[in-house]
């Protein structure tokens, strides 16, 4: 081991501590990776609060976006076979496929899905979560038909976790197993990661797992697993640090693993080459004058230095790995807070000590960042708050919302009259209506974490009819209209 990386392995437990207090984070593993090697691998304060247990290297945890990668890597190795043509229509593929934009229904490609230039609107925080309660996804690729894009067909970068359940289906339809199977016989068998799963509801059953938190600025408030399922090819995937470091090293190589050629190196590399300009990014760095997107990658110039990375959020859980090709070096952090971005600050320290540059100061940068976002957020949810008349009831009885919603895309929203209070499932998952003013409600739903602005309308007769809610706040993009069965 280098005296460069005995440094930054000794610096690292006092780091750690300073940054999970600094941004009220529960527990971290991280993993190193230097010519091939682990050279580092070790975790941090606690995976469950309640039962003062430990983060470990081998606690299983949701990687959330990061699950992308893997998704491209598939698509790769049926790319090698001659299964598949990057550039050839999915409509070749999958005949039946329908999308709002009949140009990019027609020549949309598997390097459209993977590089996010599809022009679908970005159903990020808000749709996305309710479009991702669905199981079925050969009925979720039906469902894309009805979702509004937000753009032209290749002419900006707009990231949709819709489009990669797409290019998933599409491992399937091309190899003749589901993604589930063919990650896990293909890649996750390959690569000995034996801890590796699908689907976080599963968590439960498993000994060493982490608890996932939302801190709400007083305390840590213990969140539910997500599940993932018709959208697992975008976020689905659970691991730990122990067998994240082989998924690192193997990034890192030339596609093959333990003398066998898993991938070619040519696909690997063309997966780490940008694809097209633009970030999800919402900050701007002057550290990184290029972002832009590969393959299921991240493909930035970091301080003048190639870098591939992809993060992962999901309910109670955020990861970033992190690649310098040219440096062969590699790391991944694992977390169990909620779209915690003390990931970020802690790679770009390590980084900093890989390239022999002073630290940008990172915590402080990011710190304040991340507050002057929030502080933007903040001031949103006042003046929406200023915007409610106060004294006003809903027009009609209680009794007369109570029923069943439904949407093509989104699925069914059942409410009920439960003491006053407005409250059901939607897609089996917990509801509540949240009166604002009039028949204007927030739209509850406790599982994602997420508040939805949704509005009841009611026809000449003066019965309800409808919920229309903001699920994709996306310039351009309509409402979402329930209709009321």
């Amino acid at each position: 081991m280098s005296q460069q990386i005995e440094n930054i392995c000794t610096a690292m437990e006092g780091r750690v501590t300073e940054l999970l207090k600094a941004w009220n984070l529960p527990g971290v593993s991280v993993v190193l990776v230097q010519d091939g090697k682990t050279v580092f691998c070790d975790a941090y304060g606690s995976r469950d609060l309640a039962a003062d247990l430990p983060m470990t290297v081998k606690t299983h945890m949701p990687i959330g976006s990061v699950t992308k990668s893997f998704t491209s890597l598939a698509l790769g190795m049926l790319a090698d076979e001659g299964k598949l043509d990057w550039d050839k229509p999915v409509c070749t593929y999958i005949p039946w496929l329908k999308l709002v934009d009949t140009e990019a229904q027609q020549k949309v490609t598997a390097r459209d899905l993977m590089c996010h230039r599809s022009g679908l609107a970005k159903y990020d925080a808000h749709a996305d979560a309710v479009f991702c309660t669905k199981d079925d996804r050969k009925a979720m690729v039906e469902d894309l038909q009805y979702l509004q894009p937000a753009a032209p067909f290749r002419s900006v970068l707009q990231y949709s976790n819709q489009m990669v359940m797409l290019a998933g289906y599409l491992v399937e339809v091309l190899s003749g197993m589901s993604w589930e199977e063919f990650v896990q016989t293909r890649i996750l068998n390959e690569l000995g990661m034996a801890d590796t799963s699908f689907y976080a509801e599963k968590l439960e059953g498993i000994e060493d797992h982490s608890r996932g938190y939302v801190f709400t600025g007083a305390d840590y408030m213990q969140t539910e697993y997500l599940p993932l399922r018709g959208v697992a090819p975008a976020g689905g995937i659970v691991s730990n640090a122990e067998d994240m470091a082989k998924y690192v090293q193997f990034q890192l190589g030339d596609g093959s693993w333990m003398g066998k050629q898993l991938v070619s190196k040519e696909q690997l590399d063309m997966m780490h080459t940008p694809q097209m300009d633009g970030t999800p990014y919402f900050w701007s760095l002057p550290e990184i004058p290029e972002a832009k997107y590969g393959l299921g990658w991240f493909t930035d110039i970091y301080r003048d230095t190639r870098m591939v990375s992809h993060g992962g959020n999901t309910l109670g859980f955020s990861s970033l790995v992190t690649l310098l090709p040219e440096k062969n070096f590699g790391i991944a952090l694992l977390t169990n807070g909620n779209s915690n971005f003390m990931i970020y600050p802690l790679t770009y320290m390590i980084l900093d000590d890989i390239l022999g540059v002073e630290d940008a100061g990172w915590n402080a940068k990011f710190q304040a960042t991340i507050g002057g976002i929030f502080a933007a957020m903040a001031e949103g949810q006042q003046a929406m708050a200023a915007m409610q008349i106060p004294g006003t009831t809903l027009t009609h009885p209680v009794d007369d919302y109570a029923g069943t919603y439904t949407h093509p895309a989104f699925g069914t929203l059942v409410l009920q009259n439960n003491d006053g209070q407005l409250a059901g499932t939607l897609n089996g998952f917990g509801a509540m209506m949240m009166h604002f003013h009039y028949d204007i409600c927030n739209l509850m739903l406790p599982t994602m974490g997420l508040s939805l602005p949704a509005q009841f309308g009611y026809g000449f007769d003066g019965k309800i009819s409808t919920l229309t809610g903001t699920f994709a706040p996306t310039p351009g993009v309509a409402p979402v209209c329930f209709q009321k069965q």
